[in-house]
């Protein structure tokens, strides 16, 4: 692990300290504080080789800051991830032991009814593209509702072209 440093100034902030967190300071009459605000003594001369100007000690909490709040959006990210994963886990989970619905039956039951009307009017189409779209539609639907434990067979992706066979007349 890479040795950590914190930013120290004396108490009238006229000089300013890098110091690295394990440093063995003498003890003496100069009072130094952190930014945290914790407070020492130690002697003036222990601290001349980490002596650094204001601007440096701005510049450097600057990018320890940046960095900081890099590790802080990786966390929350991973957490936010972890959390995702658990709640995808649940809603894969049936509901009961004796179903294989699972929590996300209901919304792709609704999803179904919501693009059915679509589905039905485009199967009746003359025009290819649009029976093409609701075959498609239909392919993911029928992927969603096996994903949430309703098993249905290829009749249910094959309806658009069950639907054209009443425009044509006859089996395609």
């Amino acid at each position: 692990m890479a040795q950590q440093f914190s930013i120290w100034t004396t108490v009238d902030e006229a000089r300013w300290f890098l110091l690295p967190d394990d440093a063995a300071l003498a003890e003496g009459a100069l009072h130094i504080r952190n930014l945290d605000g914790r407070t020492t003594q130690v002697d003036h001369a222990s601290l001349a080789p980490y002596e650094i100007t204001e601007d440096q000690a701005r510049r450097w909490a600057k990018e320890r800051l940046g960095q900081t709040l890099n590790e802080l959006r990786e966390a929350i990210d991973e957490r936010l991830g972890e959390l995702r994963q658990r709640l995808d886990d649940f809603n894969r989970r049936p509901v009961s032991d004796e179903t294989s619905l699972t929590p996300n039956a209901v919304p792709a039951i609704l999803e179904l009814l919501r693009q059915f009307p679509r589905v039905f009017v485009e199967s009746l189409s003359t025009d290819e593209s649009r029976v093409d779209a609701a075959r498609r539609t239909m392919a993911d639907l029928q992927g969603r509702l096996r994903a949430v434990g309703i098993d249905v067979d290829d009749r249910f992706k094959d309806f658009p072209a069950r639907l054209a066979v009443l425009r044509h007349g006859k089996e395609e």
